[in-house]
């Protein structure tokens, strides 16, 4: 079985994983502009409070002390969030307490400004320290949360207005609000706005592209995930998927029971159908083939012709593995059964099938190179298993199973009418094999 693909994760895992990346991503990129945030704005109200405020220096003194330690608290906000933003380190709660910080900042910075202004609440919208909750807001476009976003939001309204009408009282207008809302609108202030305002923008570009990718990597994944589901068992798409890339070509081994079943004399069968028939006939016996596999937890690895493969214990063993291989023999000879008297109702010849089971140690993964990769079940037990199905046709029984897959299935099966065989060399192994057989059972409802 053959499926190209390139990425890892699928489904609700895939989607936790890639939020949770762009959520680490998000809070790096917001502490980086915290820091650029806090450097800009500490140059630019320095250079307002000494070079356009015609206050006296124990006034421009108490600003500058108070701005500086504002901006140092949040420039160690910046660092902290580039240095917790990391795998190991992030934590799902950050992004509230992160996104909480930034609003308190700005409100203890207005009302630091208005109280060092001398100012009422009314003129708050003149302070440019303002114009750092459209940046706060536009951080939640980064983080893919809208309930994150509303609460900021509704954090932020509800701290303006707190400030404005109950921290600091509001006041007419006279000389002294003219000469603090001349020093609020002075040259480094209203470029700090435009600062502000430019780096909301590209703080939203910022988040559209990314939001762009992440929509493109959310795409090509359920693309492949759809071509994995298409061309691979449930069961193994689940695991290629889940697992990663990485994971699934480094394989495992594990214990696994290992069937192989074939129609006999398919030639003979094949020699006198149409196209049409001989694809009819074809399609009927997988149809009971995958029918029993899939009740009796097996994985069919694929079918060749008039053969398949079918692994029981994948994706993960079970202590039960044997046991529904075994159960699965005996369903595959009932569904036989059934077909076969549907055939000769239509006059059809009947058909026989041989069937190996074996169990042992596999290796189970993906292998081949990233523009196509194969996932494959090798080793011994699948030789054996192989080998036996051939035993058949040779026995005179349409079932041999190896003394492996008996004791794994329990005691009690090496005493269930199991006829033990001349213990042969089976082509390709030196070392013999002990092997029972025994003939169909008609009705596998027992075994279930």
């Amino acid at each position: 079985m053959t499926v190209t693909y390139k990425a890892e994760g699928s489904g609700t895992q895939q989607a936790a994983a890639l939020f949770r990346t762009a959520e680490m991503r998000a809070e790096r990129t917001i502490g980086i502009v915290r820091i650029l945030v806090s450097l800009m704005l500490a140059v630019s109200l320095l250079f307002a409070a000494i070079g356009a405020a015609p206050r006296e220096m124990s006034v421009i003194d108490r600003q500058i002390a108070l701005a500086g330690a504002t901006l140092l608290a949040y420039l160690m906000l910046g660092v902290a969030a580039v240095v917790l933003a990391r795998e190991g380190r992030f934590r799902p709660w950050m992004p509230w307490g992160f996104a909480t910080l930034d609003v308190v900042f700005i409100l203890v910075s207005v009302v630091l400004n208005l109280e060092n202004l001398q100012s009422p609440g009314n003129i708050v919208s003149a302070l440019p320290v303002i114009w750092l909750l459209p940046i706060a807001l536009a951080f939640g476009a980064l983080r893919y949360n809208p309930v994150l976003q509303g609460y900021v939001g509704t954090l932020a309204v509800g701290g303006v207005v707190s400030v404005v009408l109950i921290a600091v009282p509001w006041g007419n207008v006279d000389d002294r609000m003219v000469e603090a809302l001349t020093l609020v609108h002075s040259g480094p202030p209203n470029l700090m706005r435009l600062t502000m305002l430019l780096v909301a923008g590209v703080i939203l570009v910022i988040a559209a592209a990314r939001a762009r990718g992440l929509l493109i990597r959310a795409i090509d994944d359920a693309r492949r995930r759809a071509t994995l589901t298409r061309f691979l068992p449930a069961e193994i798409a689940a695991w290629l998927a889940g697992s990663g890339e990485a994971e699934v070509r480094r394989g495992r081994r594990q214990a696994a029971a290992v069937m192989f079943v074939d129609i006999r004399a398919f030639t003979h069968h094949a020699e006198s159908l149409s196209p049409d028939a001989l694809s009819r006939f074809i399609g009927e016996f997988r149809g009971w083939v995958t029918l029993a596999a899939r009740t009796h937890g097996g994985v069919i690895d694929k079918f060749v012709g008039d053969g398949a493969m079918i692994v029981f214990g994948m994706p993960a063993p079970a202590p039960d593995d044997a046991q529904r291989a075994l159960a699965c023999a005996d369903a595959m000879f009932d569904g036989l059964a059934r077909w076969n008297a549907d055939r000769a109702t239509a006059g059809a010849i009947p058909v026989e099938i041989g069937i190996g089971l074996h169990f042992g140690e596999v290796f189970c993964g993906a292998i081949g190179d990233d523009a196509r990769l194969e996932f494959t079940v090798l080793g011994d037990t699948v030789n054996v298993a192989a080998r036996l199905q051939e035993e058949t046709k040779t026995a005179g029984c349409p079932l041999i199973v190896s003394e492996a897959l008996l004791k794994a299935a329990g005691e009690a099966e090496l005493h269930a009418g199991w006829t033990a065989l001349q213990t042969d060399h089976l082509r390709g192994r030196d070392a013999p094999i002990a092997l029972f057989g025994r003939e169909a059972i008609a009705t596998a409802g027992s075994r279930v």
